[in-house]
């Protein structure tokens, strides 16, 4: 905290790192291949990299370097080795590219190239969905920074809007989302 006890030392992470993605309407997502084959992440990772190198192609240069990024970041995914656990994966995306990857997943596991259901999220990294006053909720403005309880009204609030895989997890130490 500063010398009042009012602000944090450091920028609030979402605000000062965070912000230009989601002002372009990119957020994370996140999909498990149930099926715990490697290979199925595998494809999956392929498939992902097909729809962000169509989705770049007619993008304003903003979005195309988030783009870029993105392709880097599930080309290179595989062969370092990120997986811990479950055969899942991380991506950010706009809403037209989660729409896009979700239904090649679904045609690649209709069509037998992956061998089990895909389950797609959200990640706790969220716009709104996450709760760390010591990180994605720190120095908002409104005098939120306090409190934790935005991640637990998202969950809430999901369930009853008719969502069908809602979770509540600890955001790798640092808070809810």
């Amino acid at each position: 905290m500063d010398s009042e006890g009012l602000h944090f030392r450091y920028p609030s992470y979402v605000e000062e790192f965070m912000g230009d993605i989601f002002s372009l309407g990119f957020g994370p997502f996140r999909w498990v291949c149930t099926s715990g084959r490697e290979e199925d992440l595998k494809l999956s990772d392929e498939i992902a990299g097909q729809v962000i190198e169509r989705l770049r192609r007619d993008s304003p240069a903003r979005v195309k370097a988030q783009y870029d990024d993105n392709l880097l970041w599930i080309q290179q995914a595989f062969q370092n080795k990120l997986v811990v656990g479950s055969q899942a994966r991380i991506l950010y995306s706009g809403a037209e590219g989660r729409i896009e990857t979700a239904i090649a997943f679904n045609n690649a596991i209709r069509d037998g190239k992956i061998k089990g259901p895909i389950v797609l999220s959200r990640d706790h990294h969220d716009v709104s969905g996450t709760d760390s006053p010591f990180r994605e909720t720190a120095d908002i403005r409104d005098g939120s920074m306090f409190c934790a309880d935005m991640s637990i009204q998202n969950v809430i609030g999901d369930s009853f809007r008719g969502a069908t895989w809602v979770a509540i997890h600890n955001g790798g130490g640092v808070g809810w989302g």
